[in-house]
Parts: C-alpha cells; sequence; structure tokens
C-alpha cells in the first residue's frame, strides 16, 4: 500500500454551531411519511462491534420514473432461504404494487448481503458472499445482474483475481454497490479481511457486459464504513475510515474508472496512534453541489481523549476534488452536545439531499451515550451550500417502540422522486412488520 501526505491547511470553523438564521421555522411542515405492512418482520439493524464501525443496513432502494421506488429489505430470519424481498412500492397510492422477483442464488440464507443499485436497461446489480455457516468469514463475494423478471444477465466473481483462501468479506465493512449514469458504469466498494487484518476492496465495471476496468484490491488498512458517490464528469469520489495510516484520517478521494486514484485528502485527522482501532467518528456522507464542490457530513469527538462516546455532527466543503488544488475550504460544527449536561450524543445514520437549488436538507440520528443502538430522535436540519446552518429541528415519531423508530439507516441515498417534488428515505416502522417511507418536499 502506498500513500500521500496531504499539504492542504484546512479553513477552521468556530467551535460552536454557527447559526445564520434563526431556527423559528418549522421544518416538519415539509416533512410527510406512510408505512407499508411488510409479509415478515424486518430485520433490526446489527448493534456490537458493527454499531462502532460500520452499521449493517437492512434496507436499500432505488428511484422509478413512475414515482416508485423498487425496495431491498431484509427479513429478520438470515438464516432461512427466500429472506430477502424486492418490493415495489407507489408513492402516489402510498401502499405495496408488486414483489419483484430476485434470482434464487441472491436469496439463500447464511450469506452476506453485498450491496446494490439499479443500472440502465431497466437492470438491477446486487452482491451476496457465498454460502457459509461461520458468520464472520464471508468468503467468495458474487454479483449478479439481472432484469425484472428476476433473470441474470451476468455473474462477475469478485474474488476472481484474489486468493479465496486468504481473503473474507469484512464483517465491519459496509459493501456499496453504485451507478454512475454518465459513463454507463458502476462501483463495488466493500470491506475485506485478509491474514487478519482488513482493508477496503474498490473495483470499477462497465454496466452493460460486467467487464471490469480498474480494481484496488487493497485500499487503506483498517478502511470500514464506506460511501461511494458518482459524479457528473463519469468518475467517483470514495469517502474512507482508516485508523492504521501514517496519518489517521477520515478522507475523500477521486476515481476514475480506467486509471485509478486521482489523489486523497484528509477531511478529518484522527488523533491517536497509527493501528490504535479506536477512531470515535463516523464516515458520515457525501453530495455533490452545483457548483462542483462537495458536502461531506460526518459525526466525531470534539474530544478525543475522552472514553465517553459523544459525538457532533460536523460538515466540511471539499472544492478541486481529484485536482491538484483539492483542499477543505470550509468546516463548521452543526452539533455541540459534548457541552451539555444532556445524555445525548450523534452516531452512525446520517442522510442528505439536495432541498434546493442553494439548500441542503440533513437528518441524523442522536443516541444516548454509551449506547449506540438506543436512538433517541432524529433531528432535521436545513445547510446553505456554504455549509452554514440555517434551521434545525427534532422529532419523534409516535412508535410502539420502546427504542424508537432507527429512522436514519446508513448507507442510504436520498432520492428525488421522478416529479422532483420530494426527497425520499426509508427507515423501520413503528412495529417489526412495518417499512416507513419518509419524504421531504423540495423547494423550488
Amino acid at each position: 500500500m502506498s500513500c500521500s501526505k496531504d499539504e492542504d491547511i484546512a479553513v477552521k470553523g468556530d467551535d460552536k454551531p454557527v447559526v445564520v438564521e434563526e431556527t423559528n421555522g418549522d421544518l416538519l411542515k415539509d416533512y410527510s411519511s406512510f408505512e407499508v405492512t411488510l409479509p415478515e418482520n424486518l430485520r433490526a439493524l446489527t448493534s456490537g462491534a458493527n454499531a462502532t464501525f460500520a452499521v449493517w443496513p437492512s434496507i436499500f432502494f432505488s428511484a422509478n420514473d413512475d414515482n416508485t421506488i423498487d425496495v431491498y429489505w431484509e427479513g429478520s430470519n438470515t438464516a432461512l432461504d427466500g429472506h430477502r424481498h424486492f418490493t415495489k412500492i407507489s408513492l402516489l397510492s402510498k401502499q405495496i404494487v408488486a414483489e419483484n422477483p430476485l434470482p434464487a442464488a441472491l436469496n439463500l440464507g447464511n450469506t452476506r448481503f453485498l450491496g446494490y443499485d439499479k443500472i440502465s436497461g431497466g437492470r438491477y446489480i446486487m452482491g451476496t458472499s457465498d454460502v457459509n455457516s461461520d458468520n464472520t468469514l464471508r468468503k467468495n463475494p458474487k454479483l449478479y445482474c439481472f432484469d425484472s423478471n428476476g433473470t441474470v444477465k451476468y455473474t462477475i466473481d469478485l474474488w476472481k483475481d484474489c486468493d479465496p483462501a486468504n481473503i473474507a468479506t469484512g464483517q465491519a465493512g459496509q459493501a456499496i454497490m453504485t451507478y454512475n449514469k454518465a459513463g454507463d458504469t458502476f462501483g463495488v466498494y466493500m470491506g475485506h479481511r485478509a491474514s487478519g487484518h482488513q482493508a477496503g476492496w474498490l473495483g470499477f465495471y462497465k454496466a452493460e457486459t460486467g467487464e471490469r476496468t480498474f480494481l484496488r484490491d487493497w485500499y487503506i488498512s483498517h478502511n470500514f464504513d464506506q460511501r461511494l458517490l458518482p459524479l457528473p464528469d463519469g468518475r467517483y469520489v470514495a469517502l474512507a475510515h482508516g485508523d492504521a495510516l501514517p496519518k489517521r484520517s477520515l478522507f475523500v478521494e477521486g476515481w476514475d474508472v480506467n486509471k485509478g486514484r486521482l489523489g486523497w485528502l484528509n477531511y478529518f485527522d484522527i488523533p491517536g496512534k497509527s493501528g490504535e482501532n479506536v477512531t470515535k467518528s463516523s464516515t458520515g456522507e457525501v453530495i455533490n453541489l452545483p457548483n462542483g464542490n462537495l458536502a461531506i457530513v460526518y459525526a466525531t469527538q470534539r474530544d478525543h481523549s475522552t472514553d465517553k462516546i459523544v459525538r457532533d455532527v460536523r460538515v466540511a466543503i471539499v472544492s478541486g476534488i481529484a485536482t491538484s488544488a483539492q483542499k477543505v475550504i470550509k468546516e463548521n460544527w452543526l452539533t455541540n452536545y459534548a457541552s451539555t449536561a444532556i445524555d445525548e450524543t450523534a452516531g452512525w445514520g446520517m442522510q442528505i439531499g439536495r432541498y434546493s437549488e442553494d439548500k441542503l436538507f440533513l437528518a441524523w440520528n442522536v443516541f444516548k451515550t454509551q449506547q449506540s443502538d438506543k436512538i433517541q430522535k432524529t433531528t432535521f436540519a436545513l445547510l446553505d451550500n456554504e455549509g452554514n446552518l440555517l434551521k434545525t429541528k427534532d422529532t419523534i415519531l409516535n412508535t410502539s417502540k420502546k427504542e424508537g423508530i432507527k429512522m436514519i439507516q446508513p448507507a442510504q441515498t436520498m432520492r428525488r422522486t421522478s416529479d422532483g417534488k420530494y426527497l425520499v428515505f426509508l427507515s423501520e416502522g413503528s412495529d417489526p412488520n412495518k417499512l416507513r417511507i419518509n419524504m421531504m418536499q423540495v423547494k423550488k
């Protein structure tokens, strides 16, 4: 592995949340939701070590041109065949309208889901590991391209050029598959293990044929909590979480599907020694801005010397990505949980979307400290394109669940409806067999 040290000096924001507009507007007036009943209970999000590093999501979805969404979700008993579902939901009638068939190979028990997205030609890509009763060592991941009838168009053995005896899909690494319409390509970004160590694995493919164009099979030691964003020019941006670099950091990097990496930039330096395996940070989410900059929202400690988990939400605005001039031009804390006596902290689970031409919509989960599975509420916020906080609003949805609804699942992408009127994101519903569809009205 080789890596270079970035010499750019970040422009630091104030330690306190900077609010440039009074928070007297009611963000909830633009929010609506509905629930659908599922044929079985939804698998709960994982906790324990995975909640510390990367939560294993149970919901992914893609948007269609007819204001329906195709929703991948997992039933609660992942050891059984048929526990995966691919459900079409209408945002107009607010109900399930079809069950999309999945290829049999994608719906076997004791396998690991490895990402999903919709690609060109009305087809889908989805990954899974081979069947393995050992829940830690998931070997031999495969990707399937299939149509709306569940007919497989091609299959990719993702470990084709790796030693299968020495590599397993990482339990702490999220698997992401992302389609880029500009180049008709897709990227596969996951964590994996080899000889007791973990790193990222990143490959790019032609969507039409499945031909691989580039592979980086050992991408920064201890990389986990993956994110991959398509750029309008056909390139990609990856967010990575490295705790074994010479310089521990959360970093962002541009990628060319044929040439590979285009240079990486720290957007947050993680205090501590290399390989400590304690980062007290969450990778967060990234979005394109109209001016070509990126907005990255993440959670981290203000004080990394304490053992108490109190993470605050922060935004970084990055310019010149994948060029020699890339740098962080603005940083801003959006919360200040660390300075209050209230038992609250940010953690995993953030979503960000384009609310209007000049505003961003952000939502994050708020937890009790030291309890990464106890969500207390969800906070909505508006930001401008410069990263300034405009408005915030806390919401607690009525629910029969004792722990509250896990409203924001990691690794999703907020998507706009085909008519451009709403941002959509999904969450657990009020009962184990409910799925909630959250909709935020977009402003013109």
